[in-house]
Protein backbone atom coordinates (compact mmCIF):
# COMPACT_ATOMS: atom_id res chain seq x y z
CA UNK A 1 0.00 0.00 0.00
CA UNK A 2 1.30 3.19 -0.69
CA UNK A 3 0.25 7.15 1.57
CA UNK A 4 -2.09 9.06 0.47
CA UNK A 5 0.24 11.67 0.51
CA UNK A 6 2.50 9.44 -1.64
CA UNK A 7 -0.43 9.07 -4.35
CA UNK A 8 -1.62 12.89 -4.10
CA UNK A 9 1.17 15.66 -3.33
CA UNK A 10 -0.20 18.93 -2.47
CA UNK A 11 1.96 20.48 -4.86
CA UNK A 12 0.91 18.41 -7.97
CA UNK A 13 -2.62 20.10 -7.70
CA UNK A 14 -1.22 23.59 -7.41
CA UNK A 15 -3.12 26.70 -9.02
CA UNK A 16 -6.33 23.93 -8.82
CA UNK A 17 -9.93 23.82 -7.18
CA UNK A 18 -10.29 20.26 -5.71
CA UNK A 19 -13.14 18.39 -4.45
CA UNK A 20 -13.24 15.73 -1.87
CA UNK A 21 -16.46 14.31 -1.82
CA UNK A 22 -17.17 11.78 1.00
CA UNK A 23 -20.43 10.28 2.61
CA UNK A 24 -21.86 10.26 6.04
CA UNK A 25 -19.38 7.82 7.56
CA UNK A 26 -16.54 7.73 5.59
CA UNK A 27 -12.66 8.51 6.63
CA UNK A 28 -12.16 10.91 3.96
CA UNK A 29 -12.63 13.96 5.41
CA UNK A 30 -9.06 13.65 6.80
CA UNK A 31 -7.61 14.05 3.48
CA UNK A 32 -7.90 17.63 3.51
CA UNK A 33 -6.39 17.91 6.37
CA UNK A 34 -3.77 15.71 5.67
CA UNK A 35 -3.05 17.89 2.65
CA UNK A 36 -2.78 21.37 4.22
CA UNK A 37 -0.26 19.65 7.16
CA UNK A 38 1.43 18.55 4.17
CA UNK A 39 1.66 22.30 2.57
CA UNK A 40 2.45 23.94 5.60
CA UNK A 41 5.33 21.29 6.47
CA UNK A 42 6.48 22.16 2.68
CA UNK A 43 6.44 26.06 3.21
CA UNK A 44 2.97 27.06 2.25
CA UNK A 45 0.50 29.30 3.50
CA UNK A 46 -2.75 27.91 3.93
CA UNK A 47 -5.98 29.44 5.23
CA UNK A 48 -9.41 27.85 6.59
CA UNK A 49 -13.10 28.98 6.18
CA UNK A 50 -14.95 27.50 8.17
CA UNK A 51 -18.28 27.35 8.24
CA UNK A 52 -18.68 23.72 10.19
CA UNK A 53 -17.64 23.46 13.51
CA UNK A 54 -16.60 25.24 16.47
CA UNK A 55 -13.00 26.29 16.54
CA UNK A 56 -12.02 24.75 19.39
CA UNK A 57 -13.47 21.33 17.34
CA UNK A 58 -11.62 22.13 14.10
CA UNK A 59 -8.59 22.18 15.91
CA UNK A 60 -9.01 18.82 17.05
CA UNK A 61 -9.59 17.92 13.32
CA UNK A 62 -6.31 18.99 12.46
CA UNK A 63 -4.57 17.42 15.25
CA UNK A 64 -5.66 14.20 14.51
CA UNK A 65 -3.89 13.93 11.30
CA UNK A 66 -0.72 15.13 13.21
CA UNK A 67 -1.32 19.14 12.44
CA UNK A 68 -0.62 21.37 15.35
CA UNK A 69 -2.98 24.07 14.29
CA UNK A 70 -2.28 26.59 17.11
CA UNK A 71 1.36 26.41 16.35
CA UNK A 72 0.97 26.89 12.75
CA UNK A 73 -1.74 30.04 13.85
CA UNK A 74 0.74 32.00 16.37
CA UNK A 75 4.43 30.98 13.54
CA UNK A 76 1.60 32.74 10.76
CA UNK A 77 1.91 29.64 8.84
CA UNK A 78 -2.00 29.31 9.08
CA UNK A 79 -5.25 31.86 9.06
CA UNK A 80 -8.68 30.79 9.69
CA UNK A 81 -11.46 32.88 8.93
CA UNK A 82 -14.35 31.66 11.35
CA UNK A 83 -17.62 32.14 9.59
CA UNK A 84 -19.16 29.77 11.97
CA UNK A 85 -18.09 31.29 15.45
CA UNK A 86 -19.14 34.62 13.62
CA UNK A 87 -22.72 33.68 12.77
CA UNK A 88 -23.46 31.45 15.57
CA UNK A 89 -21.20 32.31 19.12
CA UNK A 90 -21.19 36.11 20.43
CA UNK A 91 -17.73 35.37 22.26
CA UNK A 92 -14.71 35.40 20.48
CA UNK A 93 -11.20 33.33 20.54
CA UNK A 94 -8.12 35.59 20.77
CA UNK A 95 -6.02 33.27 18.74
CA UNK A 96 -3.07 35.16 16.38
CA UNK A 97 -4.34 34.57 12.73
CA UNK A 98 -7.93 33.67 13.16
CA UNK A 99 -10.78 36.06 12.11
CA UNK A 100 -14.13 37.26 12.58
CA UNK A 101 -16.80 39.01 10.39
CA UNK A 102 -19.03 41.46 12.36
CA UNK A 103 -22.22 39.89 10.29
CA UNK A 104 -22.90 36.80 8.48
CA UNK A 105 -24.94 37.48 5.14
CA UNK A 106 -25.01 36.01 1.89
CA UNK A 107 -25.37 39.44 0.58
CA UNK A 108 -22.10 40.42 2.21
CA UNK A 109 -20.33 37.54 3.08
CA UNK A 110 -17.51 37.28 -0.10
CA UNK A 111 -16.44 41.26 -0.08
CA UNK A 112 -16.02 40.43 3.97
CA UNK A 113 -13.80 37.59 3.39
CA UNK A 114 -12.01 38.97 0.09
CA UNK A 115 -11.19 42.42 2.65
CA UNK A 116 -9.48 39.93 4.94
CA UNK A 117 -8.02 38.02 1.88
CA UNK A 118 -6.60 41.49 0.33
CA UNK A 119 -5.37 42.77 3.71
CA UNK A 120 -3.94 41.06 6.47
CA UNK A 121 -3.02 37.80 4.20
CA UNK A 122 -2.19 39.14 0.91
CA UNK A 123 1.66 38.95 0.60
CA UNK A 124 1.50 35.42 1.93
CA UNK A 125 -1.36 34.25 -0.65
CA UNK A 126 0.23 35.97 -3.82
CA UNK A 127 3.62 33.96 -2.98
CA UNK A 128 2.67 31.30 -5.21
CA UNK A 129 2.34 28.85 -2.32
CA UNK A 130 -0.89 29.02 -1.10
CA UNK A 131 -3.93 26.99 -0.19
CA UNK A 132 -7.36 27.60 0.75
CA UNK A 133 -10.06 25.45 2.48
CA UNK A 134 -14.05 26.00 2.29
CA UNK A 135 -14.85 24.03 5.28
CA UNK A 136 -17.00 22.52 4.64
CA UNK A 137 -19.24 23.12 1.16
CA UNK A 138 -22.11 21.13 3.05
CA UNK A 139 -21.95 23.67 6.25
CA UNK A 140 -22.16 26.46 4.27
CA UNK A 141 -25.08 25.14 2.19
CA UNK A 142 -26.59 24.33 5.63
CA UNK A 143 -26.38 28.01 6.63
CA UNK A 144 -26.51 29.89 3.73
CA UNK A 145 -28.54 28.00 1.12
CA UNK A 146 -27.76 25.62 -1.56
CA UNK A 147 -28.68 28.12 -4.22
CA UNK A 148 -26.27 31.22 -2.32
CA UNK A 149 -23.82 29.04 -2.07
CA UNK A 150 -23.10 28.10 -5.39
CA UNK A 151 -23.10 31.60 -6.32
CA UNK A 152 -20.77 32.60 -3.77
CA UNK A 153 -18.64 29.39 -5.03
CA UNK A 154 -18.62 30.52 -8.28
CA UNK A 155 -17.40 33.94 -7.38
CA UNK A 156 -14.69 32.62 -5.58
CA UNK A 157 -13.40 30.61 -8.06
CA UNK A 158 -13.61 33.48 -10.42
CA UNK A 159 -11.61 35.90 -7.89
CA UNK A 160 -9.13 33.10 -7.57
CA UNK A 161 -8.33 32.53 -10.69
CA UNK A 162 -7.58 36.05 -11.81
CA UNK A 163 -6.27 37.42 -8.21
CA UNK A 164 -4.69 34.31 -6.95
CA UNK A 165 -4.07 31.80 -9.82
CA UNK A 166 -1.42 29.99 -7.97
CA UNK A 167 -3.37 29.07 -4.69
CA UNK A 168 -4.82 25.57 -4.38
CA UNK A 169 -8.57 25.53 -3.29
CA UNK A 170 -10.17 22.88 -1.62
CA UNK A 171 -13.27 22.00 -1.73
CA UNK A 172 -14.57 19.06 1.05
CA UNK A 173 -17.97 18.21 1.08
CA UNK A 174 -20.15 15.27 2.96
CA UNK A 175 -22.39 14.23 -0.36
CA UNK A 176 -25.22 13.06 2.24
CA UNK A 177 -25.46 16.71 3.51
CA UNK A 178 -26.92 18.30 -0.29
CA UNK A 179 -28.82 17.58 -3.05
CA UNK A 180 -27.53 15.45 -6.30
CA UNK A 181 -27.69 18.44 -8.26
CA UNK A 182 -25.39 20.49 -5.68
CA UNK A 183 -22.94 17.57 -5.55
CA UNK A 184 -22.92 17.75 -9.80
CA UNK A 185 -22.38 21.29 -9.63
CA UNK A 186 -19.24 20.95 -7.22
CA UNK A 187 -17.77 18.34 -9.22
CA UNK A 188 -18.25 20.38 -12.61
CA UNK A 189 -16.41 23.71 -11.37
CA UNK A 190 -13.29 20.91 -9.68
CA UNK A 191 -10.31 20.72 -11.74
CA UNK A 192 -9.48 17.33 -9.40
CA UNK A 193 -12.32 15.24 -8.05
CA UNK A 194 -11.84 12.44 -5.35
CA UNK A 195 -14.98 10.41 -4.22
CA UNK A 196 -14.89 8.39 -1.05
CA UNK A 197 -17.71 5.60 -0.62
CA UNK A 198 -18.35 3.74 2.65
CA UNK A 199 -19.79 0.75 3.92
CA UNK A 200 -20.59 -0.75 7.50
CA UNK A 201 -20.18 -4.30 6.97
CA UNK A 202 -20.72 -6.69 9.89
CA UNK A 203 -16.91 -6.79 11.66
CA UNK A 204 -15.26 -4.11 9.49
CA UNK A 205 -15.71 -1.06 7.80
CA UNK A 206 -15.07 -0.84 4.11
CA UNK A 207 -13.99 2.34 2.16
CA UNK A 208 -13.08 2.72 -1.19
CA UNK A 209 -11.45 6.00 -2.57
CA UNK A 210 -12.54 7.05 -6.78
CA UNK A 211 -10.02 9.30 -8.70
CA UNK A 212 -12.40 10.83 -10.91
CA UNK A 213 -11.30 13.72 -12.70
CA UNK A 214 -7.86 15.63 -13.34
CA UNK A 215 -6.82 18.41 -15.50
CA UNK A 216 -4.29 16.29 -18.42
CA UNK A 217 -4.86 14.35 -21.26
CA UNK A 218 -4.12 11.29 -20.53
CA UNK A 219 -6.13 10.45 -17.16
CA UNK A 220 -7.78 7.30 -16.38
CA UNK A 221 -9.91 7.44 -13.46
CA UNK A 222 -8.19 4.98 -10.77
CA UNK A 223 -10.08 3.43 -7.66
CA UNK A 224 -8.16 2.72 -4.26
CA UNK A 225 -8.91 0.70 -1.20
CA UNK A 226 -8.62 3.21 1.47
CA UNK A 227 -7.53 2.10 5.06
CA UNK A 228 -6.99 4.62 8.00
CA UNK A 229 -3.93 4.00 10.04
CA UNK A 230 -2.67 4.74 13.63
CA UNK A 231 0.26 6.14 12.76
CA UNK A 232 2.15 9.59 10.62
CA UNK A 233 0.61 9.01 7.07
CA UNK A 234 -2.79 7.85 8.69
CA UNK A 235 -4.50 7.01 4.81
CA UNK A 236 -2.98 4.25 3.23
CA UNK A 237 -4.46 3.19 -0.19
CA UNK A 238 -3.97 0.32 -2.40
CA UNK A 239 -4.85 0.53 -6.33
CA UNK A 240 -7.29 -1.93 -6.81
CA UNK A 241 -7.42 -4.05 -10.18
CA UNK A 242 -10.52 -5.43 -12.31
CA UNK A 243 -10.76 -9.03 -10.43
CA UNK A 244 -10.54 -7.20 -7.56
CA UNK A 245 -13.32 -4.79 -8.17
CA UNK A 246 -15.06 -7.49 -8.89
CA UNK A 247 -14.95 -9.51 -5.24
CA UNK A 248 -15.44 -6.38 -3.52
CA UNK A 249 -18.86 -5.72 -5.12
CA UNK A 250 -19.71 -9.48 -4.55
CA UNK A 251 -18.87 -8.97 -0.91
CA UNK A 252 -21.42 -5.77 -0.08
CA UNK A 253 -24.19 -7.95 -1.85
Amino acid sequence: METLLDVFPPSRMKGSTVAVIFDAYSSAWQILFLFLRRAIESGYFTVISNYSVPLRSLLHRCASVGLDAEKALNSSKMAIIDVFGSRYSPLRTEIENVFYLDRVEPETINPKVDMIYCGPLRDKLKSGKAIRMIYTLDGASLMLGEEQTLKLLNQTIAHKSIRFPESTLLLPLNADMVSRRFVAWVSNVSDYVLLAKSWIMEDHVKELLYFLKAPYADFEPVVYSLKVSSGREKIMLKKLSAPELGALAEEKR
